[in-house]
């Protein structure tokens, strides 16, 4: 058995045992490491989990209870594109599954090491099972140069990028958000910063349109009891679902808006569980480091789920599922036919609230122009998911050309495909 082998039979043990189990050892792990009693770092690790369990059952809730709307607007669309989205679930799982994601693994918590010890993050990424997005820029760096070295470099380069943009905007998202001592590295997150970052410089020097305020306090104020999260979301999945033609069966729109709002007033309650875990642990973790590292301070990296709970969040997810459809409509060039993905869009605008403080008209045009900018990447991307997913075994849905997965259209990915592509001579 050779070292690539080893490392897939590691990787695929710890992948096995899936982030409700994997992530709250992690976190006893740390805890014990910290100096905490057995019994902190046990009661933080379980509460930690639960709180990832009651997570994934309101998103699955969600989730589930859209599907039938957003497969009737896919349906309604007629559209003739070629490359069908089957979500980030599948992507995820091809990515991990072919022969470079094997150095995966080690190469990610190699360089994370090597950067702490070096002072050059603040971040221990422990959210491993997203590193299928690193493990997806391995697969297409492989994929298009035959060389398990670029692969690496790839995984390198998502890598470094990933945990400085986590270092850049720690202190926003835990004073924004609330949680204490975390950062989000989350492998796609971070890539679309960029994007929010420039659409926010242009709005900010547009007349007028920079003075547009939609915050969670001036929607409630201007919109009273129909402004409050539990309304406001009852009311955009009654919205999307009509416009979706699910006005043909009331029982089902309305069992879509209300399980939207339920979602809305549920996810806050739930990153509490969150906070409960990370905050004795953050607190660990300084005073560990301040002992033996003259006071550095020090993040643990999560997945972007946690941030998902802000109103803004989910209500600019909800309201960018039509305008989505209708981008990959009308944008020139476009391949890219979004269905498994449209459903989780409020991952796409996980750290739009905190930068742009809360407001929901950028977040949307934030979102449009992410949107737009993974619909191209995926376009250009072109067969690469397929042939991979070929490779591993994967089905084709009947009647797609190629397959995809929008979470997969980030920026790194696509550089590192091109830039292999140029000197591989493809």
């Amino acid at each position: 058995m050779n070292i690539i082998e080893i490392l897939g039979n590691i990787s695929d043990f710890l992948m096995g045992l899936g982030t409700t189990v994997l992530l709250p050892l992690i976190i006893i792990i740390l805890g014990l490491i910290f100096g905490q009693k057995f019994t902190t770092a046990l009661r933080a690790g379980l509460t930690f989990g639960a709180g990832f369990i009651a997570l994934n059952l309101v998103i699955g809730l969600l989730i589930d209870t859209m599907v039938p709307a957003v497969d009737a607007l896919v349906k309604n669309t007629g559209a003739d594109l070629t490359i069908l989205d089957v979500g980030w679930g599948v992507a995820g799982a091809i990515s991990w599954a072919t022969k470079a994601s094997a150095v995966v693994l080690p190469v990610c918590l190699l360089v994370n090491f090597v950067m702490l010890a070096f002072n050059w993050t603040k971040t221990l990424n422990v959210d491993i099972w997203n590193f299928w997005n690193q493990a997806f820029t391995a697969s297409v760096a492989y994929l298009v140069t035959g060389s398990m070295w670029w692969a690496i470099a790839g995984v390198i380069i998502h890598t470094v990028y990933a945990l400085k943009i986590a270092d850049h905007t720690a202190k926003g998202i835990q004073e924004f958000y609330e949680l204490p001592g975390i950062s989000i590295p989350h492998g796609w997150a971070v890539t679309s910063y960029p994007i929010i970052y420039a659409v926010n410089w242009v709005l900010d020097r547009i007349p007028g349109v920079k003075d547009i305020k939609w915050d969670q306090g001036t929607i409630q104020e201007k919109l009273g009891v129909f402004g409050e999260p539990l309304i406001l979301g009852t009311l955009l999945g009654i919205i999307v679902g009509a416009i979706a033609g699910l006005w043909r069966d009331p029982v089902a729109l309305i069992t879509l808006g209300v399980t939207i709002g339920t979602a809305m007033i549920l996810i806050p309650k739930i990153i509490g569980f969150f906070m409960e875990a990370l905050t004795p642990l953050s607190q660990s973790a300084r005073e560990f480091m301040s002992k033996r590292f003259a006071g550095r301070e020090f993040y643990i990296g999560l997945d972007s789920a946690v941030l998902i709970g802000h109103p803004v969040t989910v209500s600019a997810a909800i309201i960018l599922i039509p305008i989505t459809l209708g981008l990959a409509l009308i944008l020139p060039g476009n391949k890219v036919l979004p269905f498994g993905d449209l459903a989780s869009l409020f991952y796409f605008v996980a750290l739009v609230p905190f930068m742009t403080n809360g407001n929901l008209f950028r977040s949307v045009i934030s979102g449009a122009f992410i949107m737009t900018a993974v619909l191209y990447i995926l376009t250009s991307f072109g067969p690469a998911l397929t042939q991979m997913a070929v490779e591993v075994g994967y089905a084709i849905p009947e009647g797609a050309v190629d397959i995809t997965g929008l979470s997969a259209g980030n920026w790194i990915s696509w550089l590192v495909f091109q830039i292999g592509r140029l000197f591989a001579g493809g």
